[in-house]
């Protein structure tokens, strides 16, 4: 009999926790200083046994805090420069080359993917370039368990296009939103065809290099700089579906929020910690690049500063491109193109999230206020959701650190 547990999310959406948020603006407190906010992350951290680095950006600079241990207990300690795999957050590398290639005029928002990319079904050659990136094409995700064999073996983006050649848009491309890792593989393909470079060595050229990211990659670096993804699910049967993972209840007083886990979906309980074979797959444009966090705000402080694309593509890219349907009683959230857009009581954010076992990735821009939050994690979604939704009323509205 297949196994009902719906595990934790193989491409976790941009939906951070703070989309539940979306209120109006009440009287904020004032900011707290960097002591009281480094206590406060530090309290959290441990109260949450925290494995990873959170990472705060703001006027007047920057707290990063590093807590938890490389791999299982009794391996080295996490430092602010070890360097994670970033789950679904990595799609806001694929989005930043494909907009360069549109600032350079070699590809275009309308263009059909098959304009660029051979061996397709004629189905999903004709969808465009847009809708890949507004993830409207209607294709679907091959990262799914069958699929893992073939990734491990990958070494290349061209190894996975036959996971993906046979496959057609299950819907009118460009009628409605439904998240697709597909869409962003052959995002990664057409920048190689249009190109001539391998994607690893695009991103570490035009996008890693530019931002000053030292610390990047499809690969991670050296073992002693890598933290090794660490998970207590069950390992998954073929047969068993990667879906979203549990939702995150926001603060108390914060509104309407997305709650527990939807309705008929079990977690698995907690089993021995072991490595993560999904969390060690070689990086790919659907997700799974490595970062460190200190190279995270470097990426946001270089795309803000207009260091890796025009101004005009970025601000595009950052803006709501499509609805996103929101779970019952949530309100109203978008996607630009590679990013996550919310509003959180009357400040607008970008940026996105991961997670897969091993992996929890959590990352916010708020534009206006010059404040970006990084939080990454070696181990299980919701570990690094619920520490954003706890520390973010502290860094926005100055709310007293939550107590135990």
């Amino acid at each position: 009999m297949p196994n009902p547990i719906l595990p934790m999310a193989a491409s976790l959406m941009m939906v951070a926790a703070a989309t539940a948020f979306a209120q109006p603006r009440p009287t904020a407190g004032a900011a707290p200083d960097d002591a009281t906010l480094r206590a406060c992350v530090v309290k959290l951290a441990r109260r949450n046994n925290y494995s990873g680095v959170i990472s705060i950006a703001r006027p007047g600079g920057t707290i990063t805090h590093s807590t938890g241990q490389m791999a299982g207990p009794s391996t080295a300690d996490i430092t602010d420069d070890t360097q994670f795999n970033l789950g679904s957050a990595g799609k806001m590398f694929t989005a930043i080359a494909v907009a360069q290639l549109i600032d350079a005029g070699k590809v275009g928002l309308d263009d059909p993917v098959g304009r660029h990319v051979a061996g397709l079904t004629p189905e999903a050659a004709a969808v465009t370039v847009r809708q890949l990136l507004t993830h409207s094409s209607g294709l679907g995700n091959f990262f799914v368990p069958e699929n893992l064999p073939a990734l491990e073996r990958a070494r290349s983006v061209s190894d996975l296009l036959p996971l993906v050649a046979s496959d057609k848009p299950a819907f009118l491309p460009g009628s409605r939103f439904e998240y697709s890792n597909t869409g962003f593989l052959l995002l990664g393909l057409m920048v190689e065809r249009v190109s001539g470079e391998q994607f690893g060595d695009y991103l570490a050229k035009h996008v890693f290099a530019p931002a000053g990211m030292t610390h990047s990659g499809l690969v991670g670096g050296p073992p002693a700089m890598r933290a090794v993804g660490m998970t207590n699910l069950p390992e998954l049967e073929p047969d068993m579906m990667m879906g979203p993972p549990p939702r995150v209840a926001p603060p108390p007083g914060a509104g309407p929020g997305p709650g527990g886990p939807p309705p008929g979906m079990m977690m698995p309980p907690p089993g021995p910690l072991r490595p993560s074979q999904e969390a060690a797959l070689r990086g790919e444009p659907a997700g799974g690049s490595s970062s460190s966090a200190p190279d995270m705000q470097r990426f946001f402080a270089a795309l803000m500063a207009g260091k890796l694309t025009s101004a005009a593509m970025r601000d595009q890219l950052v803006s709501s491109q499509i609805a996103v349907p929101p779970p019952p009683g949530l309100p109203p959230r978008s996607y630009g193109f590679g990013f996550g857009i919310g509003d959180v009581r009357g400040h607008r954010w970008f940026g996105h999230n991961g997670g897969t076992p091993g992996v929890n990735s959590e990352t916010m821009v708020f534009p206006d206020d010059q404040i970006s939050l990084v939080l990454l994690s070696n181990r299980d979604p919701p570990s690094a959701s619920l520490l954003l939704r706890d520390l973010l009323p502290v860094v926005m509205f100055g709310a007293a650190c939550p107590t135990d």
